[in-house]
């Protein structure tokens, strides 16, 4: 599982600046020594064939390096992306599995224990259940009795009979 991450967060961290400096590093001799040959190509074609035949023949091996050069990176950038996903479904399938295996079992076997001793005492409790909602209505209606008693007596100021107006509706049509 550590593994994994560990790669996946390698693959993630390589950006692109520093692949271009270390490349840069090691290419610009390769470069210099290229461009020479290059030269010396270019030279022995216009000696042969003239110096506009040259350069299209140039130019035509040119096209055919760049192509099979786009090749091979897109098969390897495809190759790469391809890599980068497998570890991440692996990171992501490892991190749950182990947040599995994190829970404490005695966690789980107190939640068994539990839910099992509701299940026996389900008659007990699907008896108390509907005493226990019909005691919160009373209480609440009781409430809301008394609220309505206390706002009647209440002294009325010019503030209190806005407020009442508003109210004394829905009083009327609860009580």
């Amino acid at each position: 599982m550590l593994r994994s991450m560990l790669e996946y967060a390698k693959l993630s961290a390589s950006t692109l600046a520093g692949r271009v400096v270390g490349g840069a590093i090691v290419v610009v001799p390769f470069i210099i020594a290229a461009l020479f040959a290059l030269a010396a190509i270019y030279m022995a074609l216009a000696n042969s064939y003239g110096s506009v035949m040259a350069a299209v023949i140039m130019a035509i091996a040119f096209a055919v390096i760049g192509l099979v050069a786009a090749i091979i990176v897109v098969a390897r950038i495809r190759a790469q992306e391809q890599h980068l996903e497998e570890l991440r479904a692996e990171a992501k399938q490892s991190a749950f599995a182990s947040a599995l295996l994190a829970v404490n079992p005695a966690l789980i076997l107190a939640a068994g224990r539990i839910g099992y001793g509701i299940f026996r005492r389900a008659p007990v409790l699907t008896a108390a259940a509907p005493l226990a909602a019909g005691f919160l209505l009373a209480m609440a209606s009781a409430s809301q009795r008394r609220r309505a008693r206390e706002a009647a007596t209440a002294p009325v100021t010019p503030d209190r009979t806005r407020q009442q107006g508003r109210a004394g509706n829905s009083r009327d049509l609860i009580h």
